[in-house]
Order: C-alpha cells, then structure tokens, then sequence
C-alpha cells in the first residue's frame, strides 16, 4: 500500500468506517473490529459498499436502472405503468 492508502483508511477508520483486512499474498478479507495497523504483513481497506440496484420491469423487459428506490417508484408512477422494481445488490471488490 502507499503511504497515501495508508492515511486514507486509517482516517476511514477514524471516522467510524468499517476495516477489512487480510495477510498479504492471500485473497481472503476479514473484518478488523480493531485493526492493528501493521502494513507490513497486511493490507488493509474499507469495506466495500454493496451496489444495489433497483430495476423497473414492464411485460418482463428491463425498463429502467435506477440507484434508489424512491427514483424507481416516481418513474413507475408517473408513466402509469404496470411494473415491476426488482432489487438488485452486489457487492464489489
């Protein structure tokens, strides 16, 4: 990690922000309730955010993507369709 990843999750930390954290040269992220801060034999990250996407659907063809939910239903509401919002969450790494 650079010093500027570094200081960017240490202050993610700081800020109240979940830590993943996993020994180097493996793949596998853990959570670190109480991260120990040695760069030397881990690496550490923010957790990531899950991607959650909700989908409008009309005669089962996709429609719309929307990033919020409330965006979805304005548009299903104000087009007086007969939709449906499906949920979609991924997380990324």
């Amino acid at each position: 990690m650079t010093r500027d990843e570094m200081i960017t999750v240490i202050q993610h930390h700081v800020k109240g922000g979940e830590i993943e954290y996993r020994v180097k040269g493996l793949s596998t992220w853990q959570a670190a309730a109480t991260p120990n801060w040695d760069f030397s034999r881990y690496e550490f990250r923010a957790k990531p955010e899950p991607l959650v996407l909700y989908v409008v659907y009309q005669n089962n063809v996709k429609v719309r993507i929307y990033e919020r939910k409330e965006d979805a239903e304005y548009y299903v509401k104000e087009n007086g369709l007969p939709a449906t919002i499906k949920e979609f969450v991924e997380v990324t790494e």
